[in-house]
């Protein structure tokens, strides 16, 4: 339930592109914890994850993407978003992980 509150919190501070950007964001994360996933599944997450490298830029552009020291960051050079393109094939040569 927190994750609407945020959005709903942060649809009047945030601008369009960085809003679309978490959505789709959190939409990754829960689609890929899903027990059981098919083809329709995996286009989906691919399709999501798309979305979100087509917005990540408006994070960094309101400059609300920050790393130590409330330092802005300008890049996407961030290990877990890397490993994130990884999901789909994963999935499609080994299956569902069990968590």
């Amino acid at each position: 339930d927190i994750q609407c509150s945020i959005i709903a919190v942060s649809a009047d501070a945030a601008p369009c592109g960085v809003l679309v950007a978490v959505c789709t964001l959190m939409d990754f994360c829960y689609l890929i914890q899903s027990p059981s996933i098919d083809d329709n599944n995996l286009l989906r997450i691919s399709a999501v994850l798309n979305e979100f490298h087509a917005n990540k830029d408006a994070i960094i552009d309101a400059g609300v993407c920050r790393g130590k020291g409330n330092k802005v960051i300008d890049n996407w050079y961030i290990p877990k978003l890397e490993l994130m393109q990884s999901v789909v094939p994963s999935i499609r040569n080994s299956g569902v992980m069990a968590q």
